[in-house]
């Protein structure tokens, strides 16, 4: 079962379960499996317990181990993970991948086994580029001349035309964690990415947020955010809903 937590106008994802990761794929890992008698019980974050008497039942009852047997555990700490893999994406030195997002081409950076495990359709675009820069770089072999002074010369460069580079770096920042914050400004961008790149639980999140919104009578706060997005198929039909809904309360 999918877990938000909602905060006002805010929605704040958190994978807890069913990992995203563009593949369709069964065998997905997720944060956290469900718990039986016979498994594991998740620990908060950087708790540890020494061997006790107590039975497995009983521990499995507590939130302070995670147990597999009455002489081992198994700990995890997804939270600082979470931040820690938050924090990547704003450190270039850290990326192998570089978004120049739309006219200005506001660089994003990315880490290209993360991006391509998450999103099968980043993995085949990372893949065509990283292949169209190395046959680039074998027709310049033989110029000595040509040099670049950049540190970045090995990492594969995207062009990324139809995003606002706030939405996309959302979208970036959702990938590597597994979270994010979604409000009314960046939902349409979320949205149609989480299509794209098939990321369904966050475009499952993006629509539970419009039907929060349509029950709470704020629906036509999404209007700016879809009408950026009205060249995508998702960003039309979001029109639609809004303004269907909005007929719908007129009429009542």
């Amino acid at each position: 079962m999918d877990v938000y937590i909602l905060l006002s106008s805010t929605y704040s994802l958190s994978r807890i379960n069913n990992c995203s990761s563009g593949y369709g794929s069964s065998q997905d890992l997720s944060d956290s499996e469900a718990v039986t008698a016979n498994d594991t019980v998740d620990t908060p974050d950087r708790e540890h317990i020494g061997h006790t008497s107590r039975s497995i039942n009983s521990i499995l009852n507590t939130r302070m181990g995670h147990w597999t047997s009455s002489t081992s555990m198994s700990f995890r700490n997804t939270q600082t993970l979470t931040e820690h893999l938050r924090t990547i994406s704003y450190i270039p030195q850290l990326c192998d991948v570089i978004f120049e997002v739309g006219p200005e081409k506001v660089k994003v950076h990315g880490v290209k086994a993360i991006l391509g495990t998450r999103s099968r359709v980043l993995y085949n675009l990372i893949l065509k580029k990283q292949k169209e820069q190395e046959f680039k770089g074998k027709t310049h072999k033989k110029d000595k001349k040509k040099k670049t002074s950049s540190i970045f010369q090995n990492d594969v460069l995207i062009t990324v035309q139809k995003y606002q580079p706030e939405d996309f770096r959302k979208i970036i920042e959702f990938i590597h964690c597994g979270s994010v914050d979604i409000n009314s400004s960046c939902l349409a961008g979320l949205l149609c990415g989480a299509s794209q790149f098939g990321l369904d639980d966050l475009e499952k999140a993006c629509w539970d947020f419009v039907n929060y919104c349509v029950k709470n009578g704020t629906v036509l706060s999404l209007l700016p955010s879809a009408k950026r997005y009205c060249n995508f198929k998702l960003g039309q039909i979001l029109m639609e809903k809004i303004f269907c809904s909005v007929r719908r309360t007129v009429t009542v």
